[in-house]
């Protein structure tokens, strides 16, 4: 599981290509000096990508201006493609969704005639590049963590400062071996094994995860984030009671993280309710938009104690503030069926 990261942030991308039977500048709107008597559909085609790489199953809407109306939502097919058919004349956004992964994009682009004389059919390609969400909490390529990595040698710091690079970058495999590079060179290296950790986790690869966080609380005692790392990990393994442990440990060392909390929160859902709650109540004092998830705990705890309107509270805040999430549909249609019944 992926814990939320930033501040949502709309991004706005520029048309790439576009495509027609006349030459049109890049970018540029160019319109009738009348309408077209007759109704005249286009074709709008696209490619979803990541730094050249296509992203499969991206939600893609397509909305009229000024009007933001919405015309039509599909997801991208095989290779990051899609295509909007009998589209009419006029001004539109190519918008993507946030996910877990990526910040939402806006493109725009026109559709018109060649010829305000001539209505012509026309087709337009689209080009977005998805921005990578950035990763809170890393630490700076080139920054050392003075209490612990002392005397690394320089050939592990550059595997792990080119490493940082590729997750800056979001390429995971490269960034993956060259922090594990620097680990196999500097096994003591905190920084590396850290991010090395984070990174298989966040790939869903939680027995190498594991391995490379257990040497962490040795070597760093007094710090909490390889506690709450290696907490998330366990829970994602199913072993909730050694997951309390840590997170539980990691509290005692600070009590102000929200993820330390939240994860806690999760572990103890299962077990004891009674003691779950404060955290993720916690969790949303700390950072509501980081900790969003915890109105869904929240909202299923009220549930079962008969505070509907309570729970109904809960679900709205969470799509409120993760309005796109992969289960913002689903909350909506459990908040639906709670209003049905009054």
């Amino acid at each position: 599981m992926r814990e939320p990261r930033r501040p949502w942030l709309r991004v706005f991308c520029t048309v790439a290509v576009v495509l027609a039977f006349a030459h049109i500048a890049q970018g540029q709107v160019i319109g009738p000096a009348r309408a077209p008597s007759a109704t005249v559909y286009h074709r709008i085609e696209g490619r979803i990508q990541q730094r050249d790489k296509s992203v499969d199953n991206i939600r893609v809407r397509l909305v009229r201006v000024p009007q933001r109306q919405p015309i039509a939502d599909i997801f991208t097919r095989q290779g990051g493609h899609f295509e909007f058919q009998r589209v009419p004349t006029g001004d539109y956004i190519v918008e993507t969704f946030e996910t877990e992964l990526y910040e939402a994009t806006e493109t725009s682009v026109s559709v018109y005639p060649p010829q305000a004389f001539e209505p012509r059919a026309t087709s337009v390609t689209v080009f977005v590049d998805l921005p990578l969400k950035a990763t809170p909490d890393r630490v700076a390529p080139g920054e050392v963590m003075a209490d612990v990595d002392l005397n690394v040698p320089k050939k592990a710091r550059k595997h792990y400062e080119t490493g940082m690079k590729k997750l800056e970058k979001g390429d995971s495999a490269k960034a993956i071996t060259e922090l594990r590079a620097a680990v196999e060179i500097f096994p003591s290296y905190y920084a590396a094994r850290l991010e090395l950790g984070r990174e298989l986790r966040l790939c869903k690869r939680f027995p190498e995860a594991l391995e490379v966080v257990e040497p962490l609380t040795a070597l760093a005692p007094k710090r909490a984030e390889p506690r709450i790392e290696h907490g998330i990990i366990l829970l994602a393994l199913h072993r909730r009671d050694d997951a309390v442990h840590e997170l539980e440990a990691a509290l005692r060392l600070g009590e102000s993280s929200w993820a330390a909390h939240l994860y806690l929160g999760w572990a103890l859902l299962e077990q004891d309710e009674a003691k779950a709650e404060p955290h993720f109540q916690r969790a949303i004092e700390i950072d509501e938009h980081k900790a969003a998830r915890a109105h869904l705990a929240l909202a299923r705890l009220a549930e079962t104690k008969g505070q509907r309107l309570l729970a109904l509270s809960h679900l709205d805040a969470y799509l409120a503030l993760a309005p796109n999430a992969d289960d913002a549909e689903a909350t909506r249609k459990l908040a639906e069926r709670l209003r049905s019944l009054n």
